[in-house]
């Protein structure tokens, strides 16, 4: 079953910018789509932009690069099994993190928080589109990657349990209103947005949790507890069977390994077990979901976006304990835990000082930046002052700011405010 292209969805394999010159390519569209993302600016910057633990804490936890590339291959391995477009899962999901801010949801939210006064909304899902549509820079004949359709709603419409399509509507400017909600013309995206919206709840569930109990956000002890106390059936049942039997024969097999090496290989095992476990969940519900649907294969694609329910989904028994893992377990115990919102209130204080700075003075912009506010040098001064300039530049600074590193945030914040910090 390839959902995509059929002769009813061709519109999807279509680019934003139809005068892009031809070129003889033996690549699909969506196999170009990834290609042009993993070359693209804002991809590599994701090498150093925090997933859940600041990139100078350590070097050894995951970061929105490393993330995007497990989604990837996990949504990738999901849409073979389910007949869907690997490289088109493949594409969005290498794409649905670029439009994050620096130092992870708190660096998001900060900043939305300090566009809003100006009338500047920001969204990490409609900056992701941004991105891709306009402010990468490297081609001659477009703006942005002109990327085909099909990538694009899967980028917009990338929502996991801590998102809503209605937040991501509402944060849309203005100019961009009319051509965003046209992607909510279908209930649902494609068979592979929503391969995507999965692996990647499946990628930070496991990893985020591999992570904290390798730091020690959480206790062994704890998490096993906390697992038998909000029901998380499954993971209790990994533990107690297949994770418990893999550590004894690791044990037999490698008798001199001590205890740190022996915990480093639970920690893994066990998140490789979950993701495992919860892929084949996720396989055997959807073929179900699928076997449902009575049409042709040429309609399957319109079919799946008009559904009543997702298609790709988890058996509701296990999609309940996953959010339990996810909202109980991560966001209350290791997200929220001391010495995480210690890293989130430097974060915070940074961005705001970094904002404020530029706000007040736009001649500290880097030049090339400066050459984004050409239309509000033109205004007088007195118009510079008033809502419409402000807004402007709230914009270019916003985006300045939301495209950094974690590291260029902190080495900027550094040079602004430490007097003898050289700045040549």
């Amino acid at each position: 079953m390839k959902t995509i292209p059929t002769s009813q969805e061709e519109e999807l394999t279509k680019r934003r910018y139809k005068d892009e010159p031809q070129i003889n390519d033996i690549r699909t569209p969506f196999q170009h789509d990834k290609d042009r993302i993993i070359h693209s600016t804002a991809f590599r910057r994701l090498q150093y932009k925090t997933q859940v633990y600041v990139i100078h804490e350590g070097d050894l936890y995951r970061t929105r690069l490393t993330h995007s590339l497990e989604v990837a291959q996990i949504a990738r391995g999901l849409a073979l099994q389910l007949g869907a477009d690997p490289d088109l899962a493949e594409a969005i999901a290498l794409a649905h993190d670029l439009g994050h801010a620096p130092f992870g949801h708190v660096g998001g939210d900060t900043l939305r928080g300090l566009l809003a006064p100006f009338g500047v909304p920001f969204d990490h899902n409609v900056q992701s589109y941004r991105i891709v549509t306009a402010l990468e820079e490297r081609y001659t004949h477009f703006t942005g990657l002109n990327l085909t359709y099909a990538t694009l709603e899967g980028i917009l419409r990338h929502c996991t349990y801590f998102d809503n399509e209605e937040d991501i509507l509402s944060n849309t400017p203005d100019e961009l209103q009319k051509e965003v909600s046209s992607v909510w013309d279908h209930k649902h995206p494609t068979i592979e947005a929503q391969v995507v919206n999965i692996a990647d709840s499946v990628a930070y569930a496991a990893h985020d949790l591999e992570d904290a109990l390798e730091v020690g956000l959480l206790e062994w002890a704890e998490f096993k507890k906390l697992a038998d106390e909000y029901a998380i059936e499954f993971v209790a049942s990994i533990i107690n069977n297949d994770l418990q039997n893999a550590i004894e024969e690791y044990k037999q097999s490698n008798r001199e390994a001590n205890k740190q090496i022996v915990r480093k290989v639970r920690n893994r095992t066990l998140s490789r077990l979950l993701i495992n476990e919860l892929i084949l969940q996720t396989v055997a519900q959807s073929k179900k979901n699928l076997a449902e649907f009575k049409c042709h294969s040429g309609q399957l694609v319109g079919a799946i976006r008009q559904s009543r329910t997702i298609t790709v989904a988890l058996p509701s028994g296990l999609e309940e304990q996953l959010r339990n893992l996810l909202d109980r377990i991560l966001f209350n115990h290791v997200y929220q835990e001391p010495r995480v919102m210690i890293m989130m209130l430097k974060a915070k204080r940074i961005l705001e000082a970094l904002f404020s700075a530029f706000m007040e003075t736009p001649k500290a912009l880097p030049s090339r930046t400066q050459g984004k506010l050409g239309t509000y040098y033109q205004l007088d001064h007195k118009k510079r002052a008033s809502e419409q300039g402000r807004r402007i530049l709230a914009r270019v600074v916003g985006d300045y700011i939301s495209g950094m590193t974690d590291k260029y945030a902190m080495d900027t914040y550094q040079l602004l405010t430490q007097a003898y910090e050289k700045a040549l």
